[in-house]
């Protein structure tokens, strides 16, 4: 796109309206901007014209910003165009400021030239593109800067053709949003899922672990139980050992058979002898 950024020239009409401006006896009324693909030898070939070399496409300005800073004000003009109010595409050289003089009556009030300018793209090329201009007036800070609403046929186009292409980015802007916050749902709804299936693990887990300690807890009392009935066994034979007074020797196992067995007397018919 083209790169008007150098600064713009006053017209000669331009320079006596703003000496009125500055002076507070006027308001500097801006009507419009307006594009071309004229050529000029310096930027002084523009001083006495009341148009462009070769216009092109006529922009509402949309919007002014003041900033005053001590005795200095700076205007801030915004315009746009699109694409599709473009039939056919050019290189933009030229940007017109366009206002009322004192009459009332429209004149070139100053002009921005750019000696290597950008393309303006127009319908035939697809895609609508949406083009920002901006223009930095510098006035006093007695100045009074205002718009002045269109009233051409040409003028009312331009404008309906500038809010049909905010209404375009907007209605883009929103289904972008709506497809970010369904695809967020989606996001959130899955965390959501995975999240409950963690849970579900982790309780089956902790069931498991508690099922665990209990058969541990079930099986430590049996071991202790079984020890403690080898220990009563061991008393018992034992006691039942010591009774007996004797100790009892018998053959080598090959020996032992029936007609070998000594049948000795028991604890309690020693007792009786």
């Amino acid at each position: 796109m083209s790169n008007f950024s150098s600064g713009y020239a006053l017209t000669t009409a331009g320079a006596k309206l703003m000496a009125d401006v500055e002076a507070g006896k006027l308001t500097l009324k801006l009507t419009k901007m307006q594009l071309g693909s004229g050529q000029a030898n310096t930027i002084d070939d523009y001083a006495t014209r009341s148009a462009l070399f070769a216009p092109q496409n006529t922009m509402i300005i949309t919007s002014i910003t003041t900033e005053d800073v001590g005795d200095v004000r700076t205007c801030l003009l915004t315009a746009s165009l699109t694409s599709e109010a473009v039939e056919s595409g050019y290189e933009a050289t030229e940007l017109g400021v366009f206002a009322q003089d004192s009459t009332g009556k429209e004149i070139l009030y100053g002009v921005c030239y750019d000696s290597t300018p950008g393309y303006i793209a127009c319908k035939a090329d697809g895609n609508n593109v949406q083009m920002v201009f901006q223009v930095r007036i510098v006035t006093t800070s007695k100045a009074t800067v205002e718009l002045v609403l269109p009233k051409t046929a040409e003028e009312l186009v331009a404008l309906a053709q500038e809010n049909s292409a905010k209404a375009i980015d907007s209605a883009a802007v929103a289904a972008k949003s709506a497809s970010d916050a369904s695809t967020s749902n989606g996001y959130a709804q899955a965390a959501m899922s995975s999240a409950a299936d963690y849970a579900s693990k982790a309780k089956s887990s902790a069931t498991d672990a508690a099922s665990s300690a209990t058969a541990a807890s079930t099986q430590a009392a049996a071991a202790a139980a079984s020890q403690s009935a080898i220990a009563t066994m061991q008393v018992s034979v034992e006691r039942m050992y010591r009774a007996m007074r004797y100790d009892i020797v018998g053959p080598p196992p090959e020996y032992m058979t029936i007609a070998n067995f000594i049948v000795g007397a028991g604890p309690a018919a020693m007792a009786s002898s």
